[in-house]
């Protein structure tokens, strides 16, 4: 009987472990998008700009085989949705902001008193309303 032996396996890309981490830090980062944490959402920033330029000199060394790429891809279909979600969050925070600054409050004048126009002066001061508990 001959010995068997033992299979070799392919060695793994360098760009998987990063592309790998890079994927954990994605889904790291959407969690903390939900919950609009700011300070943790600015650390995965830092940490995937030195993901990427690490990415980009290891692929420049050795090209990504399929496998890597087909992973490639999944990263980037979750840093594209994490992109979405950071826009959505950032434009329902900036809409909130805006209800509260005095330019945009909605106001009312006093009856018997016409509205202010754009180049005249209110004769009854603004009212805004609080409509909190």
């Amino acid at each position: 009987m001959a010995a068997e032996r033992p299979q070799r396996t392919a060695p793994s890309h360098p760009a998987r472990a990063l592309l790998e981490e890079l994927g954990e830090l994605l889904e790291a980062e959407r969690a903390a998008l939900v919950r609009l944490d700011r300070a943790a959402i600015e650390g995965f920033a830092a940490r995937k700009l030195e993901l990427d330029q690490e990415l980009t000199k290891v692929v420049a060394e050795q090209p990504l085989g399929v496998s890597e790429k087909e992973l490639l891809e999944r990263v980037r279909n979750h840093a594209f949705d994490n992109q979405l979600l950071l826009a959505h969050a950032r434009s329902c925070v900036q809409g909130v902001l805006s209800l509260l600054t005095p330019a945009n409050t909605p106001r009312y004048t006093a009856p018997g008193h016409s509205p202010p126009t754009a180049h005249s002066t209110p004769d009854a001061p603004p009212l805004a309303l609080n409509m909190r508990r």
